[in-house]
């Protein structure tokens, strides 16, 4: 439904508008299609609720208010004392809702008003009735309980507010005393079975906690003696004590060593690498790291001035005595100072190797008081885990007891955690059944049911329904609108008929336009078409203007009469071709059927057709041939040879538009030119509400001008010529034993029914059928 429709408006532009106003008229012209059903349904829904409404007996609700108490435990935990924990409300409120419907409540409801006794609910059902072949139990009933427990579980409406603490328990029945009898039964079983459970609760925690005490004090007592054996066999008083014992002190002043002798040996490997390195670049260490540096300082000046005295009797020649002495000088100072700097690394690495020895000694002094001092600990640790454990055991043991006696107390107190508000009390007017509603939704879904009826049935491939469409949707013009005439219909009708038949007649050219087919072929796609009302209204119509007719019908369907004065189409064509125009000269109209289907593809194409054809040109001003359906045989494409042009019958509002569209495509492989269409079988009291404007709409509105007007002037000539050619007057009804089209046509008949049309789908656009442009071999007048 969600097209944009192709025609421009005047402007050129695409006419939205006008398009949903046509697809809004098109759903209101469906509905208004299919009213008759949807009263009848609305009728129906409407006589069916009000007898199941008056069927229905009058129900009563009584209702009864509870109240949560949240102030009071709801349960007891075992091995835990109550607290004042801030609980969640709606869940709570919630919950005791759902044990009020529980199955269990409605037992005891069962028990405590002795219903399985009460005729009222021991009766058997509407099922047990109909289960004629169940035989009734000769007994009590073992299931009774629990069926009648279903019963009121079903006529329960237990509902609650999350913003409240407030409960309401309703009961529907069919009296209100009993309905107010069952919902404080319902209110009381449901106290009675939270007492209960608090009790049995407060009860088993009791059982529970008296034994936990047991346990616990059985279990000090073990605890204790653990502790009084540990002390004698470690000879530990207390655990725990403030004092320091002499391992710890000893561990503590041999740990005060050891981290001096790491500092001595730490400086003095700093003392040793820094004289190494000042020694390597050349210098004398300070006399904090090198106790002999004043001396190596001295040796370090006696080997400068060596040099200098090398240097300065160097000028006397390298043999000189002076310069060999002061040489040997230099040498013996540079030995001493290497001899001086080799003994003082030397005593710095023993300071090293000293301090390192001191420091292994002191780390293994250390060790041994360390496992000293934890075995010490690890007594002193035990007696201590001993006594908490036994500490432990006291303080749970006194929460025991606390437990206990709390329980005791709400055993004995029997508290609840709801109380009532309002009892029920009997209602005095009916709760229901919703009678208004009922009746409302009932022809609410009618309603909805018949319009979607109607909408569903307006979607589907019904046919076409106006002559604008069918040319809009087969490129093919519509020459025109037959409307469909029975035994009801009157003078009005009857000469829209005969005005539809002058149009088609008109839109042909006859009987004196230039181009006028004078052998003109009358096809459909499938049977029951109205080609024979059209060829015969045709026929009659031209006849009382003064043209000579020969209807063929090439059907089939109907075989000549053996008691008819006229021969059959087989006799007069294969019989005496002369003697037969001869004969049909008298006649205004003459019609010819044929007896069947088993020879037709080679008679209608043998040359003796084709020689009556011939003759039946000059011998007839026209010639109108009925052809097959062409969907189902393919006998119509050598009568369309030999005619002159070819029209289409289409059912109004019946033949489905996809059949049309392949009969079209067929006749347009098939070389068939179509000269136009027409749609036959109109329902004018049906027409009238679709939104078109055609030869047709108007036919209601201005029906007095059909049924009051005078007879025309053409009217009046066909009647003279009618009168002439012995035929009927048109226009004037037949015997009552026939119908309409049958008086007025005796020589129509109704189209075959061995093939009947595929039923209406769903609307197809498929390919639009364009008049073919081949050239069509036609048999010149």
């Amino acid at each position: 439904m969600n097209w944009v429709p192709e025609q421009p408006n005047r402007n050129g532009s695409l006419s939205l508008r006008a398009h949903y106003e046509a697809r809004n008229l098109g759903i209101l012209t469906a509905i208004w299609r299919r009213r008759r059903v949807i009263a009848i349904l609305l009728a129906t829904a409407l006589v069916g609720a009000g007898a199941v409404c008056l069927s229905l007996r009058d129900r009563y609700t009584a209702e009864a208010i509870l109240q949560v108490d949240l102030g009071r435990p709801v349960s007891v935990q075992p091995g835990q004392p109550a607290q004042n924990v801030a609980p969640d409300t709606g869940a709570i409120v919630e919950s005791e809702a759902r044990v009020i419907r529980s199955r269990a409540v409605a037992r005891r409801v069962v028990a405590d008003l002795d219903l399985v006794n009460d005729p009222a609910f021991t009766g058997r059902s509407l099922l047990d009735r109909l289960a004629w072949w169940r035989a009734e139990p000769a007994g009590p009933d073992p299931d009774a309980a629990e069926r009648i427990a279903g019963a009121l579980a079903s006529g329960l409406t237990v509902t609650n507010d999350s913003r409240s603490y407030l409960i309401t328990v309703a009961y529907t029945a069919g009296d209100p005393v009993r309905a107010a009898r069952i919902a404080n039964a319902f209110v009381d079983a449901y106290l009675g079975s939270r007492l209960d459970m608090g009790v049995a609760n407060a009860e088993r925690a009791g059982s529970w906690l008296d034994g936990q005490i047991k346990a616990s004090r059985a279990e000090l007592e073990t605890a204790e003696a653990a502790i009084e054996g540990y002390r004698q066999r470690t000879g530990l008083v207390e655990g725990g004590t403030a004092s320091i014992s002499l391992p710890q002190q000893a561990l503590r002043d041999a740990t005060v060593q050891l981290g001096a002798a790491t500092q001595n040996r730490t400086a003095a490997e700093a003392r040793l690498a820094r004289a190494q390195e000042i020694f390597r670049s050349g210098g004398v260490p300070s006399a904090q790291d090198l106790a002999g540096a004043p001396v190596i300082q001295r040796m370090l000046e006696n080997v400068e001035t060596a040099k200098r005295e090398v240097a300065a009797q160097l000028l006397t020649g390298p043999r000189h005595p002076r310069y060999l002495q002061a040489k040997a000088a230099l040498e013996d100072a540079e030995q001493r100072l290497r001899e001086e700097v080799d003994r003082a690394v030397d005593n710095l690495k023993s300071e090293v190797r000293t301090a390192a020895t001191e420091e292994e000694a002191l780390t293994a002094r250390v060790a041994g008081l360390k496992a000293e001092v934890i075995e010490a600990m690890g007594s002193e640790a035990k007696l201590r885990g001993l006594q908490a454990n036994a500490t432990a055991i006291r303080e749970r043991l006194k929460l025991l007891g606390d437990a206990h006696a709390q329980a005791l107390a709400l055993a004995a107190m029997k508290s609840s955690t709801a109380q009532v508000v309002m009892r029920a009390q009997s209602p005095i007017a009916p709760s229901g059944p919703l009678r208004a509603l009922y009746i409302g939704l009932a022809v609410a879904g009618a309603g909805a049911l018949g319009i979607g009826y109607a909408l569903l049935m307006g979607r589907r491939d019904t046919g076409f329904r106006s002559g604008s469409e069918l040319a809009e949707d087969t490129a093919l013009r519509c020459l025109g609108m037959v409307p469909d005439i029975s035994t009801a219909s009157g003078a009005g009708e009857i000469r829209m008929f005969d005005e539809a038949i002058r149009l088609v007649a008109a839109s042909l050219g006859w009987p004196r336009a230039t181009g006028a087919p004078r052998v003109l072929l009358v096809a459909s796609s499938v049977p029951d078409e109205g080609k024979s009302l059209v060829c015969m209204a045709l026929a009659k119509l031209l006849a009382a203007r003064g043209t000579r007719t020969l209807v063929i019908d090439a059907t089939g369907a109907r075989p000549a009469s053996p008691t008819s004065r006229m021969p059959s189409l087989e006799d007069a064509v294969l019989g005496d071709q002369a003697a037969f125009f001869a004969g049909a000269r008298d006649h205004a109209v003459t019609v010819l059927h044929g007896r069947g289907r088993a020879t037709a593809q080679d008679f209608y194409l043998s040359d003796a057709f084709e020689r009556f054809m011939d003759g039946a040109r000059e011998a007839f001003d026209l010639v109108l041939i009925e052809a097959p359906p062409a969907m189902l045989v393919l006998d119509f494409v050598p009568l369309a040879h030999v005619a002159d042009a070819a029209i289409l019958a289409v059912r109004w509002a019946s033949t489905p538009r996809k059949t049309v569209l392949a009969t079209l495509q067929r006749l347009q492989d098939l070389s068939v030119r179509v000269r136009g269409l027409v749609l036959t079988r109109v329902d004018l009291d049906q027409h009238r509400h679709e939104p078109f404007a055609d030869q047709c709409s108007h036919y209601h509105r201005y029906r007095s001008f059909f049924e009051g007007g005078a007879p025309s002037a053409a009217e009046a000539s066909a009647g003279a010529a009618a009168a002439r050619a012995g035929l009927p007057r048109p226009g004037k009804r037949a015997s009552a034993e026939r119908t309409p089209a049958e008086a007025r046509f005796p020589d129509a008949r109704p189209a075959e029914k061995a093939a009947e049309p595929n039923p209406p789908g769903p609307r197809s656009a498929g390919p639009k059928v364009a008049e073919p442009r081949q050239a069509v071999a036609v048999r010149a007048p």
